[in-house]
């Protein structure tokens, strides 16, 4: 690529990185339905017109902004059995979670704490769903044999896990992270996994 080329792609990546920024601020203070375009320009120096060349409103950063979010949380990790785990060695993706809420706070507390943004949440709870199924799913087999023989579907533990494991979330951002990441994935596992670590 040219120099112009690289130029023009250096403002293109600043330009949005400063509105991804200056929604981020609002909604630190407001409601996303209650911020115009107007607010995030001034907040982020940069004039309507040249936000319209890059997004047709509003929704859409805030799509491609959750949709870049979302695809550095999904970091390849190799699915070890569940037996590999354990509180002393939680899972990756379990701390991973935890680390990138806290490297993105001001996101992950607009996104899931309060109101929240229904379409993020759904692709978090995409995502838990996923691990959960493809690399935790062992441990509902041993919580089978703790539970006097009722046999529930796995798709209800899975879901038991996300709602647990959103709100979780959500309550450690707001009461300021007083737990490390990997703490926090211990306790997700230990919960998850309660009476069936050694599975």
């Amino acid at each position: 690529m040219n120099s112009v080329g690289t130029q023009e792609d250096l403002r293109v990546r600043r330009t949005r990185k400063l509105l991804w920024e200056a929604l981020m601020a609002e909604l630190g203070e407001w409601s996303f339905e209650e911020i115009s375009v107007k607010d995030i320009c001034e907040r982020a120096m940069v004039h309507r017109t040249t936000f319209y060349k890059h997004y047709e409103d509003k929704y859409a950063l805030l799509e491609q902004g959750m949709r870049e979010m979302y695809a550095a949380l999904l970091i390849p990790e190799e699915h070890l059995p569940p037996s590999a785990f354990s509180l002393d060695q939680p899972p990756p993706y379990f701390i991973r979670l935890f680390e990138h809420a806290a490297e993105h706070q001001g996101f992950y507390r607009a996104m899931l704490c309060g109101e929240g943004v229904g379409q993020f949440q759904q692709l978090i709870k995409g995502y838990l769903a996923e691990v959960a199924e493809s690399g935790v799913h062992g441990y509902a087999h041993a919580d089978r044999r703790a539970s006097r023989g009722a046999d529930f579907p796995l798709a209800m533990h899975v879901q038991f896990f996300v709602g647990g494991a959103l709100s979780l979330m959500a309550w450690w951002l707001e009461n300021g992270m007083p737990y490390t990441p990997r703490q926090m994935a211990q306790y997700l596992l230990s919960e998850h996994g309660s009476v069936s670590l050694h599975a």
